[in-house]
């Protein structure tokens, strides 16, 4: 009896391709997972795709940004009490991106409220990386 080699292994198939979609929507949703870290993380690795890498982009633009302002405000005597609602509009924007991304098809999410102002700095930084 002859034994037939089992068959190649499939390749994934790449973001562009008709089945990447999910791929784009699940790499565009774990962008915002763990804020601006898993942002630098999928920037890098969405690079290929616009979409991917703009919503890694404004994640790093919106989680950092609010970060480094809590760090600051925390060091300001008087202020400082201001950190826990920095943290809850942390939690607030993060459920946000996260409900439009499950909902989404991997696009784009501009954050609400402050969405056109920081595009620039979106576009900025997901122009960065090639």
């Amino acid at each position: 009896m002859s034994q037939m080699p089992p068959p190649p292994p499939s390749q994934p198939s790449p973001m562009g391709a008709p089945g990447g979609a999910s791929n784009k929507k699940t790499y565009s949703i774990l962008a915002y997972i763990l804020g601006w870290i898993t942002g630098i993380i999928f920037l890098f690795v969405g690079k290929d795709d616009p979409d991917v890498k703009w919503n890694a982009a404004n994640s790093i633009v919106v989680f950092g940004g609010l970060f480094v302002i809590s760090i600051v405000i925390g060091f300001i005597p008087g202020i400082n009490l201001l950190t826990p609602i920095i943290g809850l509009v942390s939690f607030i924007f993060w459920l946000v991106f996260l409900i439009q991304g499950l909902q989404g098809n991997g696009q784009r999410l501009p954050a609400p409220v402050i969405g056109s102002m920081i595009s620039p700095f979106v576009e900025q930084v997901a122009n960065s990386v090639n």
